[in-house]
């Protein structure tokens, strides 16, 4: 059997081990089916991930503080625009 070797688009040649040629096949390889889950195994998915990149403080709160002082902003300076014409 040839020894598997990988073409770099510069033109060099890497020969691959039997181990490394499988990896590499595994990562390219497009013609893989999708996975396809119901509509149950990715509501247990989603609930599974519930809380998982908690922290703290939290960033969910953090975003929507910023979002009304970016909205309080917006609205103070759309008064001053107005005051002014």
């Amino acid at each position: 059997m040839e020894t598997p070797r990988l073409i770099t688009p510069q033109g060099a040649t890497i020969f691959l081990t039997p181990e490394l040629y499988q990896a590499v096949i595994n990562i390219v390889a497009f013609d893989q089916p999708k996975l396809e889950l119901s509509r149950e195994e990715k509501l247990a998915m989603i609930r599974e991930m519930r809380g998982k990149y908690r922290s703290e403080p939290s960033l969910t709160q953090a975003l929507l503080e910023e979002r009304a002082a970016e909205r309080a902003r917006e609205e103070a300076r759309i008064q001053r625009w107005m005051a002014t014409s």
